[in-house]
């Protein structure tokens, strides 16, 4: 009886199998062979994806290693281009207009102190380097710079004449920093503290022999009606304006706050030296100017100091912001305390170029991050992170091109550091959502 209702039992399931067709599966089917059975395949992948950028719900390792994602319409891009030799900034505001804070150049080395590793190889020029990048990121369909600020005069911002440097085609100029950055991708218009007053605005410290090229450049290519010149406006705040789509973006501007040592102060340019009695030097005359989008802040003022109160007076104009490029490479009489207070950036990004732990002056790490504010730099000297590992490790980056990318209508903010080792721009560390106060 029981052999046969297990052979009943048997045919049954049988008769149930063909019936049930491709619905029924059986558990062994797993381990089939391809010859066997033929499984259902993925879709086959792109071959260029484009990456994406995390947003609060995707993990951030998922763009680990992979290329950063382009500028899209209604972001806000800030890159600070690391090459261990000069200050660049490139900017992308919400509508595609773009702009250059500076373009240091140099290859000689001070007799006091090191340079850093250049990067990403001491064979490829920083100019080169920027203006890679620069078409790297640039938006889609532009071929030249809306606007070339420079900061102030010292060869670190500018560009130093090194002897190697040729000169451009007519033999008029060096190519060296901002001028060797307007033959890698021009620009349409440059805008500095002293255009057409040169000489009346003379002061301390200056670098004279960069200057003087850099004026030759600019009477050259002016009178070429190839370029358009303009000496920055403290207090302005139209000067950058958007170009392409400014009327999507009514919460964007960019207010002129400082430069020649004066800053705007209830609704007038107040000279703070004069007031003092003091001689002015480079350092302290750089411009500087906030962007405001939406909720989101951003600083920036060459290399001031807290000489003469001025940096805190400069920081009680701009107010509270959500970052900040550290004044005059984190050094020991920038970024004062007084300052920070006010500021209170959540992000700070550091330039610096010398194996020098005051530049990085690492003695700020702590009354920084103590204020909530995470510290990125672009290139600090091995010698150093082996030195002082305590010190470097406040840091969320050593090495690298930091970028800060604004979300749409400036809600928020994402960091990313990539790799300056090559031209890939990969990302190595991605840090955010920041939220804005």
């Amino acid at each position: 009886m029981r052999s046969t209702l297990y052979w009943i039992t048997t045919l049954l399931s049988v008769l149930l199998l063909s019936c049930g067709g491709d619905d029924v599966k059986m558990p062994w089917e797993d381990d089939l062979g391809k010859g066997e059975q033929e499984q259902q395949k993925p879709e086959p992948e792109p071959d260029n994806p484009e990456p994406d950028n995390p947003t609060p719900d995707q993990p951030a390792d998922n763009i680990i290693g992979q290329p950063l994602a382009a500028w899209s319409e209604g972001e806000l891009d800030i890159h600070t281009i690391s090459t261990g030799r000069g200050e660049c900034l490139f900017f992308i505001l919400p509508d595609g207009t773009t702009m250059v804070v500076d373009a240091g150049e140099f290859s000689r080395e001070p007799a006091d102190y090191k340079n850093v590793l250049q990067r990403p190889n001491a064979q490829t020029r920083p100019t080169k380097v920027y203006g890679d990048y620069i078409k790297h990121f640039l938006p889609r369909g532009r071929s030249a710079i809306d606007y070339m600020h420079i900061s102030h005069f010292h060869m670190d911002h500018m560009g130093n004449l090194e002897k190697e440097y040729t000169k451009d085609e007519s033999g008029t100029y060096t190519l060296a920093g901002v001028t060797a950055l307007y033959h890698h991708i021009p620009f349409i218009e440059v805008i500095d503290r002293a255009y057409g007053n040169y000489d009346g605005l003379k002061v301390n410290s200056m670098s004279e022999a960069a200057l003087a090229n850099y004026r030759k450049f600019v009477e050259y290519q002016v009178a070429k009606k190839a370029l358009q010149a303009s000496q920055f406006k403290v207090g302005a705040v139209n000067q950058f304006a958007m170009k392409y789509n400014a009327a999507a973006y009514p919460n964007f501007r960019i207010e002129n706050v400082c430069a020649n040592c004066s800053l705007w102060q209830n609704g007038q340019s107040v000279d703070i030296y004069a007031q003092k009695g003091a001689a002015k030097a480079e350092n302290a005359a750089s411009c500087g100017f906030v962007i405001r989008y939406g909720d989101f802040d951003f600083h920036t003022a060459g290399d001031i100091g807290d000489y003469y109160d001025y940096e805190y007076a400069v920081a009680s104009v701009v107010g509270q912001v959500e970052a900040t490029k550290a004044h005059h490479h984190l050094s020991p009489h920038s970024n004062c305390k007084k300052a920070m207070n006010v500021l209170k950036p959540k992000v700070l990004v550091a330039t610096s170029f010398y194996v020098r732990d005051i530049q990085p002056d690492k003695s700020k790490f702590d009354y920084i991050t103590a204020g909530g504010c995470d510290i990125y730099c672009t290139s600090v000297g091995e010698s150093l992170l082996e030195q002082y590992p305590l010190e470097y490790i406040k840091c969320n980056a050593t090495s690298g091109h930091i970028v800060i990318r604004v979300a749409k209508g400036g809600e928020s903010f994402m960091v990313y550091t990539l790799d300056d080792s090559n031209s890939n721009y990969t990302v190595k560390r991605v840090d955010g959502p920041y939220n804005n106060y």
